[in-house]
């Protein structure tokens, strides 16, 4: 048989199954899971998606002094309240999953309303999801990846668990990751923190251990072991080259979050300045020459930061008070949020609680 036949014969099959297989939720087929996704232009965002220790805000772009909500939501209202609130991820598409310690509930932007019954999907948390038997997860983040896929970040054992686009009730672990076992890379930093994704769909988990916190970089397809990126940095993004505006007059590739760390090489014979914990910016790939120092810092404690390429600005929320920075992108060193907006939902809501940041259309 020719070549060519044989690739139409698969491409057949390959389309029966796609017609016969159900999608619950909006948006694009998945990618094949051999292929990672390809970056395309990212359109600018409409609403910004604000978590605050279990409260969802939505404000609307672009951001301006004294910008009120125009969405106050509970994300999770129920009676009794959760013990602790429920994570949080938001999809590209605005799309949002809340996961409690027993079950996921997705919902379909527009959003309205987070009770029960709007639910678009509800999937418990069973052991061929968390392997973690009948008494569900210690669930610290939760993350739609580019592929659209779904994954879980579980503190029961140190394990990260993928729900593999289409996701439906019956949903099962398409792929475990496991943190923290002797004799991995990963040994003693068993302590999830968060995950994140890059838009080639690598996966990057900050995780701790006794005495150290570090950023880990597992590459799509995920075969290899989780890799140390050398860096102690939280609340990651990612703003790609292709992620930029056609009209940028520049596009670069760089890596923002809260670093703990070296500024710079001291000079021969210098010993090292103090360690700083400072909102910075990364040039990526990293430049041997310079080392693996922020190009960028500027003296602020962030819990959760969003890029805005469009507006050529960043999002971040103050870890202690809970405010929205707005920052230029890229960020000059030093530099001082261009607006801040003060949280809305006082200390019990915004002072060192769970916090996220998502763009919607």
């Amino acid at each position: 048989m020719k070549s060519s036949s044989v690739f139409v014969l698969l491409m057949s099959i390959a389309a029966a199954v796609i017609a016969i297989s159900g999608c619950t939720t909006s948006g694009p087929a998945p990618s094949a899971i051999s292929q990672p996704p390809l970056p395309t232009s990212t359109p600018a965002a409409n609403l910004l998606y604000v978590n605050h220790n279990g409260m969802f805000y939505e404000y609307r772009l672009p951001l301006v002094a004294n910008a009120k909500p125009i969405r106050t939501l509970p994300e999770w209202p129920t009676s009794p309240p959760l013990a602790v609130p429920p994570v949080i991820a938001a999809d590209q598409y605005g799309n949002v999953a809340l996961a409690s310690n027993e079950e996921i509930r997705i919902f379909r932007a527009p959003i309205t309303s987070f009770k029960a019954t709007h639910a678009q999907l509800t999937i418990a948390l069973t052991p061929a999801i968390t392997e973690m038997g009948e008494f569900g997860a210690d669930l610290v983040d939760l993350e739609y990846d580019p592929n659209e896929n779904l994954w879980l970040f579980n503190n029961l054992g140190g394990e990260i668990s993928e729900l593999r686009a289409p996701i439906s009730k019956s949903s099962v672990a398409a792929l475990t990751i496991g943190f923290g076992a002797p004799g991995s890379k990963t040994a003693g930093f068993s302590t999830l923190l968060e995950g994140r994704f890059d838009v080639n769909a690598s996966l990057y988990v900050y995780a701790s251990s006794t005495n150290a916190t570090r950023l880990f970089k597992i590459s799509f397809p995920y075969a290899k072991p989780p890799s140390d990126t050398g860096l102690n940095l939280g609340t990651p993004d990612f703003v790609d080259t292709s992620q930029w505006p056609p009209t940028a007059p520049n596009a670069p590739s760089l890596l923002l979050g809260q670093y703990v760390g070296d500024l710079h090489s001291p000079p021969p014979g210098v010993p090292p300045s103090p360690p700083v914990n400072d909102l910075s910016q990364f040039p990526q790939p990293f430049i041997p020459s310079i080392g693996m120092f922020p190009n960028a810092a500027t003296n602020y404690y962030v819990a959760a930061v969003v890029a805005d390429t469009y507006r050529y600005s960043f999002y971040a929320l103050d870890t202690v008070g809970g405010a929205i920075y707005t920052f230029g992108l890229p960020m000059p060193n030093n530099a001082a949020a261009k607006i801040t907006i003060p949280c809305i939902g006082g200390p019990n809501y915004c002072s060192e609680k769970p916090e996220n940041l998502f763009l919607a259309p």
